[in-house]
């Protein structure tokens, strides 16, 4: 994959290189300012995953965000970034992003993202997850009016603390099989087709 990244601090681009470099995964644009990564989008320069900070100097990064999904929809995201308030994180889900790290974790969880992402699966950190999880813990008893079965809310609830297949199947002891039959039906009822969607609809409707 060809991996973009927009921060203005030069030591955290130097170190995403640094840890790209042991992967197959390619550096195709490290830049600081929004302008200097639109200019190289709009120039053709190759990209299938743009990490992006969002505290920058003179910018917003929920609107660059924003300006990615509408001009460059097939570029995966993933925020890297410290700014992990409940605001930050509910704007940013609303737009699909596809992961989110936080800055204050430890640098394995950026490729771990990465690759997560790049295989289709949403990533969140462990620090972020723990965030969705209480924001989902403190919210979702405000709508009573939802056709989703317990069962199909904790599905929701282990997706949101960042847990595969797998783990929600230990998590819940149920089978592989029984948690992707769980989420077939989680996203024939809601009329979505990806968890960044199912993600998006649990904050929408006050279940995170």
């Amino acid at each position: 994959m060809n991996i973009a990244i927009l921060d203005d601090h030069e030591l955290i681009r130097i170190g995403i290189a640094g840890v790209l470099a042991k992967t197959n995964h390619t550096l195709s644009i490290s830049v600081a300012t929004p302008e200097d990564l639109f200019d190289k989008l709009q120039a053709g320069e190759p990209c299938d995953i743009l990490l992006l900070d969002i505290l920058l100097p003179g910018a917003n990064g929920i609107e660059i965000a924003e300006r990615m999904r509408a001009e460059y929809p097939n570029i995966k995201i993933v925020v890297l970034s410290v700014d992990t308030r409940e605001y930050t994180l509910v704007k940013l889900l609303q737009l699909g992003i596809d992961g989110f790290v936080s800055k204050r974790g430890p640098m394995e969880e950026v490729t771990r993202a990465i690759d997560s992402v790049a295989e289709g699966v949403p990533f969140y950190g462990r620090d972020i997850a723990v965030l969705i999880r209480d924001i989902t813990d403190a919210r979702l008893n405000k709508n009573n009016s939802l056709v989703l079965t317990k069962r199909e809310l904790e599905i929701i609830k282990a997706c949101c603390d960042g847990l595969q297949g797998k783990e929600v199947a230990e998590r819940l002891h149920i089978s592989l099989r029984a948690v992707n039959s769980h989420k077939t039906n989680i996203f024939n009822k809601l009329g979505i087709s990806s968890s960044v969607e199912m993600v998006r609809f649990a904050i929408e409707h006050g279940i995170i």
